[in-house]
């Protein structure tokens, strides 16, 4: 049954409603990347629309109409366009649809508490200001502090982990910036004044991670158990390997709108990847298990103790199992959940004075 004029009008009426609206969206996005990108992508899109205007007059036996060709570069251009930004919003947009959400877990044996606020390196500034908070009202209620952070070894130890890890020489000084990168902030900016108190009150703060000695030689123990663990590492920071310091680099010189463009999609790759559990790693036994049950040893060492843990998310679920293993009696008291990667908090508004 062939289509009546009317339908035929409204179809065509909501086809160019949604090319314009393709376009409307992604247009934006694409001049705040580069203008040189968006004409980029309408100079494509308008050579696609010609392309299929042509194969369709070839179908149609060379019957030409008025305006087709046009419309063909029009319709290319508009659709490239809205396909090329809906990815990039779908990252931008993770944030908002996904929150990372990390959890402050308190555990119980029935005689002390341990609590556990699962960190990311970079996050928010009010994500940190609100944990800084509670570790000062910890401190005060007597809970003793452990923080994370591998010590100094060796320079064997500190050159291995340095190329495992591909930090470039300073994971700290890559983390932060991430974060100006990223519009977020570094963990040790926040914590660090705790920390520094350590000398005046070793017993209630506590860096309770390994050394990168500790880490090297929990590697060597286990590569010689199992040789193929070390098939599965990089052996350097050579040229196969990504250079992460050169997109930082890159990515620090940008400004204006690109800087923001940049900024937003960071976070969302952080909100994507951060969310996941972790990935099966070679790297894990060491990274993970290893510093986990180090930490399970320091908590079993202080029976008396109430303790507050500030440590990635990602150790809970093998730390909480290490506990387990020495004290079957600790169980989950209490979960709370906290948005560890927001906007920056840079919104502006109208102060209505005037009656």
């Amino acid at each position: 049954m062939p289509m009546s004029h009317d339908a035929a009008i409204r179809l065509t009426t909501l086809g160019w409603a949604l090319v314009l609206v393709l376009f409307v969206i992604g247009a934006p996005l694409l001049w705040a990347a580069s203008p040189l990108i968006l004409a980029g992508v309408v100079l494509v899109g308008a050579m696609i629309g010609l392309i299929g205007h042509g194969l369709r007059r070839l179908v149609n036996g060379g019957k030409r109409q008025a305006g087709s060709g046009l419309r063909s570069i029009m319709i290319g251009a508009g659709l490239l366009v809205g396909l090329v930004a809906a990815p990039v919003w779908w990252l931008l947009l993770q944030p908002g649809l996904h929150p990372l959400a990390v959890p402050r877990v308190t555990l119980s044996d029935g005689k002390r508490q341990v609590v556990f606020q699962g960190m990311v390196h970079v996050g928010s500034e009010q994500f940190y200001r609100s944990v800084s908070y509670d570790l000062i009202r910890a401190k005060d209620a007597g809970y003793v502090l452990f923080f994370e952070g591998v010590q100094p070894g060796t320079p064997e130890a500190k050159a291995w982990l340095d190329a495992v890890t591909q930090s470039g020489g300073d994971l700290n000084a890559q983390y932060g910036k991430i974060g100006d990168i990223c519009g977020l902030s570094f963990q040790g900016d926040y914590l660090t004044f705790l920390q520094r108190d350590q000398a005046l009150d070793p017993v209630h703060l506590v860096t309770a991670d390994v050394t990168e000695t500790e880490m090297y030689e929990e590697w060597q123990r286990q590569t010689a158990a199992n040789p193929s663990l070390a098939d599965a590492m990089p052996e350097g920071s050579g040229g196969d390997v990504f250079d992460l310091s050169a997109l930082l680099e890159f990515a620090a010189g940008l400004q204006g709108s690109q800087k923001d463009l940049v900024a937003a999609g960071c976070r969302g790759i952080f909100s994507l990847i951060l969310g996941r559990a972790e990935s099966p790693d070679a790297l894990n036994g060491v990274i993970l298990d290893f510093r986990n049950r180090r930490l399970a040893d320091r908590i079993a060492a202080l029976p008396n103790d109430d303790i507050y843990i500030t440590y990635g998310s990602g150790h809970f679920p093998g730390l909480f199992r290490e506990m387990r293993a020495r004290d079957p009696n600790w169980r989950i008291a209490g979960t709370n959940w906290t948005t560890a990667i927001l906007p920056p908090d840079d919104a502006t508004g109208q102060l209505l004075t005037a009656p």
